[in-house]
């Protein structure tokens, strides 16, 4: 008889606790695999973002290689198309305007690199300057590169800067 009084106080302990401690390893289990999905996406997109700085960086090295080495004629940024510019301060800086990067004459064509897409650049003529102890009648001009990329999934845009001196 003291078997059967110990059965009836037990009424599915086992059974409810049992249900539980599955219910919350199934919670535990499915919290790993969001966290793993989470953590592999924050991964790609570092790497994309990676992609899109060098291709980035690569582009400002060849503009400024070109620049360096004249291959940009002064009359051709009077014109203010194809990527080269001259500094307007009373407007919006060049670089800051969407229709620069995605038409066809706004910016020049740059490096690819690891990207799915060319980068692209403007240079704009800023006003030169005279440095300490330098002769007035030949000031140095001064330009500023800005180059924009996107990584290899078509996000993670980037854009960096330099300036460039060229006497």
């Amino acid at each position: 008889m003291r078997l059967n009084s110990f059965r009836a106080t037990q009424r599915g302990a086992v059974l409810l606790t049992t249900v539980m401690l599955l219910v919350m390893l199934t919670v535990l289990a499915l919290t790993a695999v969001s966290m793993n999905r989470i953590q592999t996406r924050m991964a790609a997109n570092s790497a994309d973002y990676q992609v899109a700085y060098h291709t980035a960086e690569g582009a400002l090295n060849q503009a400024t290689n070109n620049l360096l080495a004249g291959m940009y004629a002064p009359g051709g940024f009077t014109a203010n198309t194809n990527g080269l510019y001259v500094f307007d301060p009373t407007s919006a800086p060049v670089w800051t305007v969407a229709s620069t990067w995605s038409s066809s004459t706004g910016a020049l064509t740059g490096f690819q690199g690891g990207s799915s897409a060319s980068s692209r650049y403007v240079i704009e003529k800023l006003p030169a300057i005279v440095k300490p102890g330098q002769n007035m009648k030949t000031p140095t001009q001064v330009f500023r590169v800005t180059a924009r990329a996107v990584g290899k999934s078509g996000n993670s845009p980037v854009v960096l800067q330099t300036t460039v001196q060229v006497q």
